[in-house]
């Protein structure tokens, strides 16, 4: 192989090493923008294809962060990412329904079902850990979303053939502190 062959060799191989570089470990590009938060749409569900999803998703980031005690600075570079599938991948776990590990996930999905607006989801959950942190629930709010829930009341849901109601489950947003155990041990709570 001659010099010039093997330069051009050389420069081809750097070129596919820098791109796939570049691309690993890059978020995905938003669809859209709230503020200076990122929202990425993976997912099928109704809601997240009407007119007034970005909306939605903003009021409700607003009535978390106000819960949350948190601003949208908190959110600022942020991703937020709406996933289709059943769960979403969170540190060593890969059936969490929400996660928060710098960019926040949610599912579309509970127990299997396509959920019908956007504050069915838990966001409002994930919002308090991206404000908050607090990885092991220790926080009363966890368990007192009554206040949010009043702000985010009433508003529409959708499915496949139009508006349904859309119902706000605390359960699915709480989420009990643990409980000391035996020698100062944290026990998981039992629902």
């Amino acid at each position: 192989m001659g010099s010039r062959a093997r330069e051009e060799a050389s420069r081809a191989i750097c070129l596919l090493v820098v791109g796939a570089l570049a691309s690993c470990g890059n978020p995905p590009a938003p669809d859209f923008r709230i503020r200076n938060a990122g929202v990425v749409v993976r997912s099928e569900a109704a809601f997240t294809n009407r007119a007034d999803f970005p909306a939605r998703v903003e009021t409700t980031l607003d009535a978390a962060l106000r819960y949350w005690g948190g601003t949208w600075d908190q959110l600022e570079g942020k991703t937020i990412v709406f996933e289709g599938e059943r769960h979403v991948a969170c540190g060593g776990t890969t059936d969490a329904v929400g996660c928060y590990d710098g960019e926040i996930r949610v599912s579309t999905q509970d127990a299997g079902q396509t959920v019908r607006c956007v504050e069915e989801t838990v966001l409002v959950h994930e919002v308090g850990h991206a404000v908050i942190g607090d990885p092991d629930h220790t926080d009363p709010r966890w368990m007192d979303f009554s206040p949010v829930a009043r702000d985010l009341d009433g508003r529409p849901g959708y499915d496949d053939h139009g508006d349904v109601p859309c119902r706000i489950y605390l359960s699915l947003w709480r989420h009990p502190p643990p409980a000391s155990g035996p020698a100062g041990l944290a026990v998981a709570a039992a629902n």
